[in-house]
C-alpha cells in the first residue's frame, strides 16, 4: 500500500467522523432544545433570577450550536461540489489560473466548515455546562 492509498483511505475515515460528529452535535442539540421549551411550558417550572441566566444562556449556546451545525453542512456540501468541480475542471485539462481559484475556494470552504465545527463543539459543550448549573441549582431540594 502506497502513501497516496493510506492518505486516501484516512481522508475517508476524517470525512466520515467529521459527518458524524456534526451530525450527533445537531441531533443533541435540536433534542436539548424541544425539552427546554417542553420545560418552559410547565406551570411548576419556575426559575429564580440567577437560574434565569444560566437557563437562559444555556438555551442560546444550544440554539446557536445547532444553527453552527446546520451551517457546517452546507459549507460542507458546497466544498464537496467545488471539489467535484475542481476534478472535472482537471479532466478537461481546464486552465491552471481555473483550478487554483478552485483550490482557493475549497480552502476557505474547508476553513469555514473547520471553524464552525469547532464552534458548535465549544457551544454545545458551554450551554450544556450552564443548563446542568441551572437544573442543579433549579431542583436543588430534590437531587441533594
Amino acid at each position: 500500500m502506497n502513501s497516496n492509498d493510506r492518505f486516501v483511505r484516512w481522508q475517508s475515515v476524517l470525512r466520515d467522523h467529521v459527518s458524524f460528529l456534526n451530525n450527533l452535535l445537531v441531533t443533541i442539540s435540536i433534542g436539548v432544545i424541544g425539552f427546554l421549551i417542553l420545560m418552559l411550558n410547565e406551570k411548576e417550572f419556575v426559575p429564580l433570577c440567577g437560574q434565569k441566566v444560566f437557563f437562559t444562556s444555556g438555551f442560546l449556546l444550544v440554539f446557536i450550536s445547532s444553527l453552527c451545525g446546520l451551517v457546517t453542512t452546507i459549507f460542507r456540501l458546497i466544498d464537496f461540489r467545488t471539489t467535484l468541480g475542481k476534478i472535472k475542471s482537471e479532466a478537461n485539462k481546464s486552465s491552471q489560473t481555473d483550478l487554483n481559484d478552485q483550490k482557493d475556494a475549497m480552502k476557505l470552504y474547508g476553513a469555514v466548515t473547520w471553524f464552525f465545527l469547532f464552534s458548535q463543539v465549544v457551544t454545545v459543550t458551554i450551554g450544556s455546562l450552564s443548563l446542568i448549573i441551572a437544573f442543579c441549582s433549579i431542583y436543588y431540594d430534590k437531587l441533594f
